[in-house]
């Protein structure tokens, strides 16, 4: 097992409230801040849409297997829709300690 960075998303709609949006996986710290100013930038000057995904939270360090570590190392950082992030958590491909 392989140790990344997990940040955890959701998906904000207007009049319906927040639902869980995946995940983003990071290789390292500065991966997801890169890549949270990529998302977060695009933003800056925009009127708040009426659906928008955000970060929830701090990213945490959780371990992946070997084939989820060959992704993210490629790219540096990979996101999961929500089905894909449960998924790999229910077969322990993604461990939280």
């Amino acid at each position: 097992m392989n140790k990344v960075y997990l940040q955890i998303w959701e998906e904000s709609i207007i009049n319906q409230g927040t639902r869980p949006d995946g995940c983003s996986l990071h290789i390292d710290l500065e991966s997801n801040k890169k890549y949270l100013r990529s998302i977060y930038e695009f933003r800056e000057n925009m009127k708040i849409p009426d659906e928008y995904d955000s970060a929830v939270g701090e990213p945490i360090e959780v371990l992946v297997n070997d084939d989820v570590y060959k992704l993210i190392k490629n790219d540096k950082t990979i996101r999961l829709l929500q089905n894909e992030f449960n998924n790999l958590i229910q077969l322990k491909d993604i461990l939280v300690e």
